[in-house]
């Protein structure tokens, strides 16, 4: 039996088929247990194909938006486009990102709304993080690699890095709400394991 993952798109003008994820072919008989469902590669790969489909149409949608200028308020037009590679915990997405060139005074823009520097989603260090807290960076990133279909950041010194960069952002925002921001942090630790 074969099947097609498709996803369609449901905006204010109904839907619209956006795209085939991925075709899954499965033996339709069951002598075999291994052969009920998915197995997990089948899920990792859905899992990313409609994580790269969704950020896909998502950029699209940003790269709509026109900043003004900062220099004389005039109209930018695009200039091109830049890829970045972000890592998210359904795998590495490449987002297609504009940049605009002013037709008043020439001024290059970024885009709209886009942070710099994005090179993971907080979801992902996040996870890194916890897992991180959880069992040695290195157990970390393997168990990442075997449940989530991540390809980007399962390097044990990447796990270790994010796990820092989360600890070092709670610090400070516990710094700012202990000098009037309002608000308790109560007591933050953070438990580093040996690499063996």
């Amino acid at each position: 039996m074969a099947w097609i993952v498709r996803l369609v798109k449901i905006g204010a003008n109904g839907e619209e088929p956006l795209a085939d994820v991925m075709k899954i072919s499965r033996p339709d008989d069951l002598d075999d247990i291994a052969n009920l469902g998915l197995t997990v590669a089948d899920g990792k790969r859905v899992l990313a194909g409609l994580q790269q489909e969704i950020v896909a149409a998502q950029t699209r949608s940003q790269s709509v938006r026109r900043p003004d200028c900062r220099n004389c308020r005039g109209v930018c037009h695009v200039k091109d486009y830049r890829n970045h590679a972000v890592a998210t915990h359904l795998g590495q997405v490449t987002v297609r990102l504009p940049r605009f060139r002013c037709a008043g005074c020439g001024a290059i823009e970024a885009g709209t709304g886009w942070p710099p520097h994005c090179r993971s989603t907080p979801e992902l260090d996040q996870l890194h993080a916890h897992f991180s807290a959880l069992m040695p960076y290195r157990v970390a990133a393997d168990v990442l690699k075997q449940v989530f279909p991540v390809d980007a950041g399962k390097d044990p010194e990447t796990v270790r890095r994010h796990t820092l960069k989360i600890g070092e952002t709670l610090r400070n925002e516990c710094g700012q709400a202990g000098n009037g921001g309002g608000g308790d942090c109560g007591d933050l630790g953070l438990d580093v394991h040996p690499q063996l």
